[in-house]
């Protein structure tokens, strides 16, 4: 069969302001007056730092292996649904996130995983839900959702996690396609419903990707809500192609702006999108991700948008925000296209001490890998990172810069499948089912494929979609679960080589939120490398993990931690263990 492209979107960007101009062009056309300063130091810093590599020592090896845990073993009896009727509805296409956190505090991270739900004509005989699993420490999980009051109904999105009211214990919200909901951690191991007492109620809606996070520094976590497009049963719709039927894309339905809500501090919140400048702006939202990406000590936010350019919202400090992502470099690709984006990761890659990000895309469409160059300044390097072409001709979702070999750099796991159930009869380079790919940094930001060789948890065949990445039996190296739509989860279990050597941290806030969302984590070995990375609440596609940081050494060791938190005080913490919790105040303050 002859290869074709297939225009997930309609009739996309052409003949836009976006499509096929160069950066400087694009730039012409938004900058305001006044920021004409910032445009020209970006340009300065790309002529300057473009080809600027990394001078770590290259990795010539990849020794980790992920091994399948399977359903018999673990107890995880969860199956996806994405309620279809075999009508198509567009909701069905963009579904399937999970957390990892540890709900009831007994130091192992358990597992929820969100669901669809029947739509519109589908018929089932028990209606699927949420489900929490409890970790018992050995391998296996119990099924806690019940107990737990997590067992949402709705057709779920997104999900985040977060000690919204500092009381020692992990919220979760979620998104739907319907209404908004916020479970309260009781301390107990149950949850309860406070959407409403909280104001966190919504009008019917198909939500995205979430992230707390401190946008004012006063101390406790406020709220991103991304939305997706306008939509519901009477406005969906469908096209034909080649005979078939197949789902229409964002570019058919209309997008819709954004949500923040301010954290008062009572259990409450107060919608301030307007207030902000956020509502400005429509989108199709994704994945989000929030951090200081331009170095100015507050946390900023990045918007995946699908078949848009991406938003990257900076903050002046105070909860207003700007959208510069066109000036930073990170709205479009390096040909100027906009691609269907869909989650991100936030991590250095070749080992210069600054983030790079990284966002997943659509089908024929590489992810992009924007490398770092400066504060607030990205480029598009992901020919230079060399990642396998192959990966183009598959849809990408979940995505993480996860070190799983212990060697002291981040390797990049993505996982894969089509949203098209007829994609087989207008493009064999690709399935709905596809094996997802683990690609290993050789310690320079270069990356080589190795998912054939790196255990049977790669070599699962399904149609996957949110990824999380944590310790799951707390040996010391980062295990994998990705949720697979209509179908049961990943669960991966890693061996590192046992010669490198893996370190966990956990940061609480005392002054600055609990959860340190928005910290900056710099780990030095003995021989003087350094490694960064910071914490925040929402990773890969519209997922939340990584409440302890995770990082590999090789076979040097970890000396100390240098902790900048959210409100720009910084500490050093001795390593001295390999497992440690670090609190806010009880490190040596560094000027």
């Amino acid at each position: 069969m002859q290869n074709k492209t297939v225009d997930k979107g309609g009739p996309g960007l052409q003949g836009s302001a976006f499509h096929g101009t160069s950066f400087g062009a694009r730039a012409t056309c938004v900058a305001l007056e006044g920021r004409w300063q910032k445009f020209l130091t970006i340009a300065i810093l790309l002529n300057s730092l473009l080809f600027v590599r990394s001078q770590a020592v290259a990795q010539s090896t990849f020794d980790a292996k992920v091994f399948e845990v399977p359903p018999s073993l673990s107890g995880i009896d969860f199956i996806h649904t994405d309620g279809s009727s075999g009508r198509r509805y567009y909701a069905e296409t963009v579904l399937g996130t999970l957390a990892v956190f540890d709900y009831d505090n007994d130091g192992f991270l358990d597992i929820y995983f969100v669901n669809g739900a029947p739509l519109l004509g589908t018929v089932v005989d028990t209606v699927p839900r949420n489900q929490l699993y409890k970790n018992n420490g050995d391998w296996t999980f119990t099924d806690v959702t019940i107990a737990s009051g997590l067992g949402d109904l709705q057709y779920g999105m997104g999900v985040v996690v977060g000690d919204y009211d500092q009381d020692g214990d992990a919220d979760v919200f979620l998104s739907n396609f319907g209404t908004n909901v916020l479970y309260v951690n009781g301390g107990d191991g149950t949850f309860r419903d406070a959407t409403q007492a909280s104001g966190l109620t919504s009008a019917r809606r198909l939500g995205a990707g979430n992230s707390f996070f401190d946008m004012d520094n006063d101390g406790d976590l406020d709220l991103f809500c991304a939305c997706y497009v306008e939509f519901d049963y009477s406005l969906n719709k469908t096209r034909m192609i080649s005979g078939y039927p197949f789902y229409t894309g964002p570019n058919d339905y209309v997008p819709t702006p954004d949500s923040l809500y301010r954290n008062n501090g009572d259990g409450t919140f107060e919608d301030v999108s307007i207030w902000s400048g956020i509502s400005e702006l429509k989108g199709p939202g994704m994945g989000v991700l929030t951090a200081d990406f331009d170095g100015d000590g507050d946390v900023d936010v990045f918007v995946a948008n699908d078949e848009k350019p991406n938003f990257l919202w900076i903050n002046d400090g105070h909860g207003h925000f700007q959208e510069d992502g066109l000036l930073t470099g990170v709205a479009v690709d390096r040909q100027g296209k906009s691609n269907g984006n869909m989650g991100n990761d936030y991590a250095d890659f070749d080992g210069d001490g600054l983030l790079d990000l990284v966002s997943t895309t659509y089908q024929d469409e590489m992810l992009v890998l924007y490398q770092a160059v400066g504060p607030g300044v990205f480029t598009d390097a992901t020919n230079l990172a060399r990642i396998d072409t192959t990966l183009k001709a598959h849809v990408k979702w979940g995505v993480g810069g996860i070190d799983f070999d212990n060697d002291g750099d981040r390797d990049l796991f993505v996982a894969c499948g089509h949203v098209l159930d007829n994609i087989r009869f207008i493009d064999d380079r690709t399935d709905v089912k596809v094996t997802n790919y683990l690609l290993a940094n050789d310690g320079r930001g270069h990356f080589s494929n190795v998912t054939k060789n790196a255990g049977s948890a790669l070599q699962v065949i399904e149609s996957s979609r949110g990824t999380a990445f944590d310790d799951l039996d707390n040996d010391g190296d980062v295990d994998l679960v990705v949720i697979n739509i209509n179908a049961r989860p990943t669960i991966g279990r890693t061996e590192a080589p046992k010669s490198n050597h893996g370190y966990s941290v956990r940061l609480i806030g005392i002054s600055v939120n609990r959860d340190a969302f928005g910290a900056k984590i710099v780990a030095v070995s003995e021989s003087g490398k350094l490694q960064s990375q910071i914490l925040t609440s929402s990773r890969g596609y519209e997922s939340s993990y990584g409440f302890r940081t995770y990082f590999g050494s090789g076979t040097d060791r970890l000396s100390k931690y240098i902790v900048t938190w959210p409100n720009g005080k910084t500490e050093a913490f001795s390593c001295d263990s390999s497992s440690m919790t670090l609190m806010e105040g009880h490190g040596q303050s560094q000027p």
